[in-house]
């Protein structure tokens, strides 16, 4: 527990009503959480406003409220600020004791390769000795715990509540996924990062920042967080990295496949039946290692990874012990093969630079045929539709079009966009029902050709008109497998 005093250390208040020596149990932006004892802190937010609950929260048992328009509650302390989101993170890391300063925090952002580079990240660190919890999209982890994560990067009291329970399992560091929307509404604030990762930057969430010169700045936000002491790990070949260096004061180290100038570079690519065989340089000379993960696009988040590794003080033997014990990444060009002498790779590529790679690199395979499976998300930047279809014209042989979660919007107008993109309607088939496109694209897929079903990737739901139903794209790969072969 904790007073309200001390929540509030180096918060600028408007306006206090009531007695700050109050002890509070726990703190809660969401009013459905509230028990007798918590806080409560009203968010404006895009759909609801915290502040229309507030008196919910009051007659749940609530007593301490922190808010941006003043109430008068009896027997409450209500205490004004200027923007209770920006401020949310620093009240969570007070309440939570400022544990986040006892972790080595490392950050990875960037459009694609955050997840598989915090899965490799991940894996080394553990290899070296070092307790390590793992946020992503697709779960955290810490100790004996693991369980599907809501969001890429969880709200700022749910993030430092991760923290608190990882630095009392005995962890020393953490490795997270940073999203652009967390850097945007203030989530990480406060945060001291050990280290920042920028992967790329391509289009991608043009729906909320509107342009990528904001998604870009978005993005920059967390290197801005970074001191002298700390280390900015940037991907020399994007073409957004100059500016990352330029304003930064973190330690930079840089990673390339073609600029033998960079802290980590390509020596040796050799691809091989299922992975890759890699030689980097580095600093003291030169780092061996094999993968299962393919294509050229995930050199990309190894050389992330090992930079990152680097720069931290882990042996080179630990960093290739790490990236080999990585076997499969949820949802991240996960294979299967059929005995029927196909492979299948299941991918969350939603972008276009995102499927553009996933189909290069299995092109490198060499596959008689390539069929691709995917569709695109309602509600989203729907320029991005035809350049997927385009990119599916360039490098796939056929091309089944799907629904990957329309939202509140119309499956068939979805399609509609992403058909106006290709060329070759010949190419095409149209099946809206997602296990139906997979099954049609299995049961037609013959001996050394390769199926990508793409889109979905780790995600167990399909989104309908404000309803989430169960599917995985897993279950009907593996369904189709056991019954076929």
């Amino acid at each position: 527990m904790k007073r309200m005093s001390e929540i509030l250390t180096e918060i600028p208040t408007l306006a206090v009503k009531g007695d700050l020596s109050m002890l509070i149990k726990d703190l809660h932006y969401d009013s459905r959480k509230i028990t007798p004892g918590d806080a409560f802190v009203a968010i404006r937010g895009f759909q609801q406003d915290g502040h229309r609950f507030i008196e919910q929260a009051y007659e749940k048992g609530c007593r301490a409220f922190v808010v941006e328009d003043m109430v008068d509650l009896k027997d409450a302390v209500v205490v004004q600020v200027k923007d209770t989101r920006r401020w949310l993170p620093y009240l969570a890391l007070n309440f939570f004791d400022r544990v986040a300063e006892h972790l080595n925090i490392i950050g990875i952002t960037g459009t694609n390769g955050k997840t598989t580079t915090a899965y490799i990240l991940h894996s080394i660190l553990q290899k070296a000795g070092w307790k390590t919890g793992l946020i992503t999209t697709v779960e955290t982890r810490f100790g004996e715990e693991q369980f599907p994560s809501e969001r890429t990067t969880p709200e700022a009291v749910d993030l430092h509540r991760l923290f608190s329970r990882m630095f009392r399992v005995g962890c020393k560091s953490v490795v997270m996924e940073v999203s652009s929307h967390a850097l945007a509404l203030h989530r990480v604030d406060g945060i001291p990062f050990r280290a920042a990762v920028f992967t790329n930057l391509g289009r991608d969430h043009l729906d909320f920042h509107h342009s990528m010169e904001e998604y870009f700045r978005a993005k920059l936000t967390l290197f801005q967080f970074l001191g002298q002491n700390d280390r900015a790990i940037v991907n020399l070949d994007d073409e957004y990295s100059e500016r990352i260096i330029r304003v930064t004061d973190g330690d930079v180290l840089t990673y390339s496949m073609n600029q033998p100038t960079a802290t980590v570079s390509l020596r040796k690519y050799q691809p091989l039946s299922e992975g890759m065989a890699l030689e980097f340089n580095v600093p003291s000379g030169t780092l061996f290692c094999s993968t299962s993960l393919v294509g050229k696009f995930n050199i990309y988040n190894i050389m992330a990874a090992v930079t990152t590794a680097l720069s931290l003080g882990i042996s080179e033997e630990k960093i290739t012990e790490g990236i080999e014990a990585l076997e499969r990444i949820p949802g991240r060009s996960e294979p299967y093969l059929s005995s029927r002498g196909f492979k299948i790779y299941i991918d969350y590529a939603h972008t276009p630079e995102g499927l553009q790679r996933m189909l290069e690199a299995l092109l490198e395979f060499q596959p008689q045929r390539l069929i691709v499976v995917f569709g695109c998300g309602g509600d989203r930047d729907r320029d991005k539709r035809p350049m997927m279809g385009k990119i599916a014209e360039d490098y796939a042989d056929i091309i089944i079009l799907t629904n990957d979660n329309p939202r509140s919007e119309d499956p068939m107008a979805i399609i509609e966009d992403i058909k106006q993109g290709i060329y070759d309607q010949s190419r095409v088939t149209v099946i809206p029902d997602r296990r139906e496109a997979i099954l049609s694209a299995l049961s037609m897929a013959q001996k050394n050709e390769i199926v990508l079903i793409a889109g979905k990737g780790h995600e167990t739901y399909q989104e309908f008109k404000g309803r989430k139903i169960f599917f995985d794209d897993h279950q009907v790969v593996e369904g189709y497998l056991q019954q076929n072969g």
